[in-house]
This record gives C-alpha cells, sequence and structure tokens, in this order.
C-alpha cells in the first residue's frame, strides 16, 4: 500500500496528487488522527507544496481531513456520534437500492464477488476484502437504477470508504465474507426478504464494530 505514496507522475498534478492522498487515508497508509505534513508528502510525491496544499483543502471539504487553525491538517478520526448518523444514512439508502436491485439483480458481478467471499477466511488480505466489499456495495448501488440514490451515496463514498477501513479492524474477514455471502445467495435467488434482513444485519454488525474502534481511538483525536 506504499506505493500509493510514490512520486506522483501525470500532467494534471492536483488531481492526481489529491487521488494519491485519498486513497492512502482511506486505505489506511495515513492512519487517523495523524497530521498531514505539505512538506513530507510533497517529498514523497515527488511535487511542489502547491498541489499537496490544494489537495489537502479539497480534502477537508470532503471530511477525510480536519483542518485545526494554528496546528494544521490531520486524518478526520469520526466520533462516535458520526459513525452512527453515517450508518443511518447509508443502511436506510443501501436497504431501498437493494429492494430495487433484488428485483433485477446484477449477475455477472454478484458472481464475481461471491467467489471471492465464497473462498474467503480470516487470512484474506484486508486490501483485497474491502475492494470487494466497495465492488459489492456498488453494484447494489447501480443496479437500484435510481440515479438521485446513487448520486446521494457517491457523496458520502469518501466517508464510507474511510469508515470501511476502521470497521474492519476488530471484525473477522472470514465471518464478514460469509455475510456477503448470504446476501449475495439471497439476491441470485430473488429472495428480496432475505436479502434485506441480511443485508441490515450486516450493516449493523459493521457499524457496531467501527463504533467499537472509535470508543478504543478516542485519545487519537487531535
Amino acid at each position: 500500500m506504499d506505493s500509493l505514496l510514490s512520486p506522483a507522475r501525470n500532467t494534471d498534478l492536483r488531481q492526481i496528487v489529491y487521488e494519491k492522498i485519498k486513497e492512502a487515508i482511506v486505505n489506511g497508509v495515513i492512519p487517523p488522527g495523524q497530521r498531514l505534513s505539505e512538506v513530507e508528502l510533497a517529498d514523497q510525491l515527488a511535487v511542489s507544496r502547491t498541489p499537496v496544499r490544494e489537495a489537502i483543502r479539497q480534502l477537508s471539504q470532503t471530511g477525510l481531513v480536519t483542518l485545526i487553525p494554528r496546528r494544521g491538517a490531520y486524518v478526520t478520526l469520526p466520533t462516535v456520534q458520526d459513525a452512527i448518523d453515517l450508518y443511518e444514512l447509508r443502511s436506510g439508502l443501501e436497504l431501498i437500492a437493494m429492494e430495487r436491485a433484488c428485483k433485477n439483480p446484477p449477475k455477472e458481478e454478484l458472481l464475481e464477488c461471491l467467489e471471492l467471499f465464497k473462498n474467503a477466511t480470516d487470512d484474506i488480505s484486508v486490501t483485497v476484502f474491502l475492494e470487494g466489499d466497495r465492488r459489492f456495495h456498488a453494484a447494489i448501488s447501480a443496479a437500484s437504477n435510481n440515479r438521485y440514490l446513487q448520486e446521494v451515496l457517491q457523496n458520502i463514498a469518501d466517508q464510507i470508504n474511510l469508515c470501511r477501513h476502521y470497521s474492519v479492524e476488530n471484525l473477522p474477514l472470514g465471518t464478514s465474507s460469509q455475510e456477503h455471502v448470504a446476501i449475495i445467495e439471497a439476491m441470485l435467488a430473488c429472495d428480496c426478504d432475505k436479502a434485506i434482513v441480511a443485508l441490515r444485519e450486516h450493516l449493523d454488525r459493521s457499524r457496531d464494530a467501527l463504533v467499537k474502534f472509535l470508543e478504543i481511538h478516542q485519545k487519537e483525536r487531535p
């Protein structure tokens, strides 16, 4: 994952620097509560401080970075209430998406996700697991065929992805993978009621794991 902060070589430096720093934060390369040094990031990315400064400003607008006057920029560590509020919104939206997606499930994407999760154990790479998790939930959103719902989910995607990494910190990935299998199999069987219940329970467990992580790491908040 350290390669996420390899030198940026692109004509549109501002955008590439923004994406690299964002991915490093979302993937936990830059941990919650850590101060972002413009000088260090510029050196790692082999760019000037200007695109780094702009990227940090943009990231603060998405909520991934917190700017503290006279102290600097820090990777956001959500509060427990932040997590509860975010998951309340996420769960509501994804359950609506699931209800619609079950009527015409995206079989190709679901079967590919099923293969990944069905063979997963607790030893699965966190990066591989999270990539599969993002792909699965994105497939549900896309299959809803509701562009307004998709836009709202996209607007909170950065926050969800940030929390997604924290929520699996103390979660057995093999168990979570089997939760995905249960949801996917219900969708493929067009059993909407079962799929909705399984998704709700999965999101509730993810929320609880996230809350536990945040309670343990409260002292890391700047």
